[in-house]
C-alpha cells in the first residue's frame, strides 16, 4: 500500500509570533483521513510541547490551510518514518517551537532517506513565512483546505 508523508499548515502565520502550525501527515494519496504526528503546546508561557500521534485523524483540522506533499512511502517506511518522528524530542527549551520541531523531525527523515536530499533546507527557508508562501513555493505538491468542512468545526 502506498502512503504520502505530507506537512499539514494550520493557520495563516501572517504574525511573526503566532506563526502556522506544522504538522506531519502520513495518508494514502486522495484521502483526508490518516496520521497526525506533531506537537502540541503544554506550556506556551515557557514554550513547552508534547509529542502527539494521532491515527485515523482527520487532516483538516478546525485551523488549517492546507497540506504539501513530501515524499511517498510503502507501507515499512510509514512505520520507521513514525518511528523516527515519534523519536525527536519535542520542544521544551523556551526557544523552540512547532516549525523548530518539524525541521529538526525533517533532519532526522534525511538521513534514513525517507524523505528527498534537500527537503530539510527547503522546510528551513519556509520557517516562519505564511501558510501562502507555503503554498507558493510548494506548488502542485499544495492541497488547499480553504473552504473545506472538518468533522471538528
Amino acid at each position: 500500500m502506498s502512503y504520502y508523508l505530507s506537512m499539514v499548515i494550520s493557520g495563516e502565520g501572517k504574525d511573526p509570533k503566532h506563526r502556522s502550525h506544522w504538522a506531519f501527515a502520513i495518508h494514502q494519496p486522495a484521502q483526508v483521513i490518516g496520521d497526525l504526528l506533531h506537537v502540541r503546546p503544554i506550556d506556551l508561557g515557557r514554550l513547552w510541547y508534547e509529542f502527539e500521534h494521532r491515527s485515523d485523524s482527520d487532516l483538516i483540522l478546525v485551523d488549517a490551510i492546507g497540506l504539501a506533499k513530501i515524499a511517498d512511502l510503502d507501507g515499512s517506511q510509514r512505520l520507521q518514518a513514525i518511528s523516527v518522528i515519534r523519536d525527536e524530542m519535542a520542544p521544551k527549551d523556551g526557544v523552540r517551537r512547532c516549525q523548530d520541531w518539524v525541521f529538526s523531525a525533517l533532519i532526522a527523515l534525511e538521513v534514513e532517506e525517507l524523505v528527498p536530499a534537500g527537503t530539510s533546507e527547503l522546510w528551513k527557508g519556509l520557517m516562519g513565512r505564511t501558510a501562502t508562501e507555503v503554498e507558493k513555493v510548494v506548488g502542485p505538491e499544495w492541497t488547499s483546505f480553504r473552504g473545506c468542512q472538518s468533522s471538528l468545526r
